[in-house]
């Protein structure tokens, strides 16, 4: 028995007791990661790593992600950049246990708990899309379309450009970039949302704001457009697991440090314009973006 106490112990014996520990825990680690012959992961990405200690088992944290073996609805996730599209994704998964696909792949993302991003087939429930146009609605069967308060969506889509994923743009960024973005870029929000109200299919609309101020009810409608029925102990787990990963720490500069007043008054007419269109698809006068 390694950790029966003797008096003398040699440098041999304390190192070949490490060795079974570490052994021993990356053995269970691979275990879980490995248990549903289902999981999307490649066997090379499942051997690639060493885990020591605690392993990085996010993917799985309530249900073994996979890839569907029935053939979906092409269902696209439709937002303007910043808008939350990645965090809706990781909630999807959660629910679900089906990877989310992407028109996109970005390697930080197939990475980090998102195995199906580039993938555009009928194995993944949803796809992500920043893309507008007739030819890209008629690729698919249905869609959802997350929209976020374009102030919060601008200002989060340029501290990714700048600052990555989690990071912030730097100050000179702001001073060199910033205003030629709001202006060639704020009609780009509205435009793509505009396009995809003229969506044929069955169409469901997710308003960023609902989606963290009411997220259990948010859940449900969602699951109910995607035809996932949820177990209470199933709901449980996704809430408990919410947030995902892919959020900005610290503190961002207000939209009121950041935006003048005549992009605040362009910004508003488009708000205006989709709240109306917005109002009138739901059938409800009430519609407002915040």
């Amino acid at each position: 028995m390694c950790w029966k106490k003797r008096p003398k112990r040699s440098a041999l014996t304390i190192i070949a007791c490490a060795v079974v520990y570490v052994g021993a825990v990356n053995l269970l680690a691979l275990y879980s990661m490995v248990k549903s012959y289902n999981s999307p992961v490649s066997w090379v990405q499942r051997f690639g790593h060493l885990y020591i200690g605690k392993p990085d088992t996010n993917n799985w944290t309530c249900k073994g992600l996979r890839y569907s073996t029935i053939p979906l609805p092409l269902t696209a996730l439709v937002s303007f950049p910043g808008s939350g599209n990645t965090w809706l994704r990781h909630v999807i998964q959660q629910a679900t246990g089906v990877a989310t696909g992407s028109v996109y792949s970005d390697v930080g993302l197939k990475r980090d708990g998102f195995p199906g991003e580039g993938q555009t087939n009928a194995s993944v429930i949803v796809i992500k899309t920043h893309s507008l146009g007739p030819d890209e609605r008629a690729r698919y069967v249905r869609a959802i379309l997350l929209i976020r308060d374009p102030f919060d969506a601008l200002l989060s889509e340029f501290n990714r450009r700048h600052g990555g994923h989690k990071g912030y743009a730097g100050r000179v960024h702001f001073q060199k970039n910033w205003y030629d973005y709001i202006f060639g870029t704020a009609g780009d929000w509205y435009d793509l949302y505009h396009d995809w109200l003229t969506f044929d299919g069955p169409l469901h609309v997710v308003m960023y704001k609902d989606l963290r101020e009411n997220p259990s009810v948010e859940l449900d409608r969602l699951m109910k457009f995607l035809g996932v029925s949820l177990s209470h102990k199933e709901k449980f787990c996704v809430m408990n697991n919410y947030e995902g990963n892919y959020r900005r720490g610290g503190k961002s500069a207000s939209v009121s440090d950041r935006y003048t007043d005549y992009m605040v008054y362009m910004i508003n007419n488009y708000k205006r314009k989709l709240s109306t269109e917005l109002g009138h698809y739901l059938n409800k006068s009430n519609i407002r973006i915040s």
